[in-house]
């Protein structure tokens, strides 16, 4: 892949919609291993980047109200943080 496929977003999506609503902290680590899936599907930094930020964009308007929420939007956030380093 080379570009944000929506497809493959729309399913990580439900993937941590589906964490965050179970409430049980091991779902801050399996969703961290979801986005690094989903991010390690596309070639090249600029891809990823991309794609981190249409995750990041479509997870800033997730209406999730659970206790999980703000650690999966963290997850997000530092995979999006490690991309933008420079050694990235």
């Amino acid at each position: 892949m080379t570009a944000p496929d929506p497809t493959a977003l729309d399913r990580l999506l439900k993937t941590l919609d589906g964490l965050a609503a179970s409430d049980d902290p091991s779902g801050v680590e399996q969703a961290d291993r979801a986005v690094w899936d989903y991010l390690s599907g596309f070639d090249g930094l600029s891809a990823q980047t991309a794609a981190a930020d249409a995750l990041g964009a479509a997870i800033e308007s997730w209406p999730v109200n659970t206790a999980l929420g703000p650690a999966i939007r963290n997850v997000v956030a530092r995979h999006r943080t490690r991309l933008a380093e420079p050694s990235a």
